[in-house]
C-alpha cells in the first residue's frame, strides 16, 4: 500500500495478488490518508475512525453505503498508467517510478 501524489492528486495504490488498485487516498467519512491505515488480507480500513472497504471493488464494508473513489489502472510494461479523469476520457499519468506497493 502506497499513498503518493500523481498529477495534484492524493493517490492510493494497493498490490493484491498481483493486481494494483488505485483509489483517492482519502476516507469518504473525514478524509483522513487511507495510505495511513492498515491492509488486512482485502480488507482497507482508515486509521481515524475504522472504516473499512473492499480493496477489490472500493465499496464500503463498514458502514456499506460508503464507497471509495476509484482510477482505472493499465501496466505497460514496469509503468502503472492511472486514468485520473475517467469521465472525461483524456491521457493517462503514469505514477512515479517506485518500487511495486504492497
Amino acid at each position: 500500500m502506497l499513498g503518493l501524489e500523481v498529477g495534484g492528486n492524493s493517490i492510493l495504490l494497493v498490490n493484491l495478488d498481483n493486481h494494483i488498485y488505485a483509489y483517492a487516498n482519502e476516507c469518504p467519512h473525514q478524509k483522513s490518508r487511507l495510505s495511513e491505515g492498515a491492509l488486512m488480507e482485502k480488507t482497507l480500513r482508515c486509521a481515524r475512525h475504522h472504516w473499512e472497504f473492499d480493496v477489490c471493488t472500493g465499496r464500503g464494508i463498514n458502514p456499506k453505503n460508503s464507497c471509495l473513489k476509484a482510477f482505472p489502472v493499465t501496466i505497460e510494461s514496469r509503468d502503472i498508467l492511472l486514468d485520473l479523469d475517467d469521465n472525461e476520457g483524456s491521457p493517462t499519468e503514469s505514477a512515479p517510478d517506485r518500487e511495486t506497493p504492497q
